[in-house]
């Protein structure tokens, strides 16, 4: 995948990004939760389940400020959760 996508996000106290809601392919998408997060050659990596959709992989760069889209529901399989 490694689409662009835009993300409202917030920073938690922790320091965690918190993405709350997303743009793709035409469609935004409300974040219902959130799941593991971990870093991986300087991205910070999210997973994410969007409110009826299922999860979605979402990675960071802070040194470009984007957001990828890494992972669609159809990539983890029917079985997959957050």
């Amino acid at each position: 995948m490694n689409e662009a996508v835009l993300v409202e996000a917030r920073v938690g106290r922790d320091g965690s990004l918190r993405p709350r809601a997303f743009l793709w392919a035409g469609q935004t998408f409300t974040i219902a939760s959130i799941g593991r997060q971990w870093t991986d050659a300087g991205e910070t990596h999210v997973l994410v389940k969007a409110a009826g959709a299922g999860p979605f992989e979402l990675a960071f760069s802070p040194k470009t400020s984007a957001w990828r889209l890494v992972r669609t529901p159809a990539d983890f399989g029917p079985r997959a959760h957050v």
